[in-house]
């Protein structure tokens, strides 16, 4: 009996490893610009329905912020967000969930950052809307609201 169980635990391990061979697998966190770019080019697209990348001028200088894709799910993907610095590109948000609609500049700010505005399908026919805002080290959630399809249809 434990011969047996010893044989089909081990061919379990083995088909989970096969299958999970095919998966496309981020590189290790911390992500860096670098890393993920490498990752792109190697899989393609993370995944299909939502964009590897997004753009946005956060600081409204002329010089584009860039959101990079690590993980699709269901209502989304979630992006890490850099800023190109003298020093090379410099993560300033762990994740920032986005979807197929492009992010937007809000107009208040902090230390001359902008807010910004994700939205994403909310899984029950209405959109999410999250509000992102600069705490002096790095973007975070400022808040988050879901706008039901009943909202949406008296628009």
């Amino acid at each position: 009996m434990t011969r047996t169980l010893l044989a089909v635990s081990l061919i379990i391990v083995l088909c989970c490893r096969v299958l999970d061979a095919d998966e496309p697998v981020p590189p290790v966190e911390p992500y860096t610009y670098d890393s993920l770019r490498a990752w792109h080019a190697k899989i393609g697209h993370v995944d299909p329905r939502w964009p590897n990348e997004w753009l946005l001028d956060l600081k409204q200088d002329g010089s584009e912020e860039v959101f990079l894709g690590f993980l699709g799910y269901g209502r989304g993907m979630a992006y890490a967000l850099f800023s190109h610095r003298s020093t090379g590109w410099v993560r300033i948000a762990d994740r920032v969930d986005g979807s197929d609609r492009p992010f937007e500049v809000m107009p208040e700010q902090h230390d001359g950052w902008h807010d910004f505005l994700a939205v994403l399908p909310s899984g029950r026919d209405g959109l999410v809307e999250a509000v992102y805002t600069w705490n002096g080290r790095e973007y975070v959630v400022k808040f988050e609201r879901e706008v039901k399809s009943s909202e949406l249809a008296h628009q």
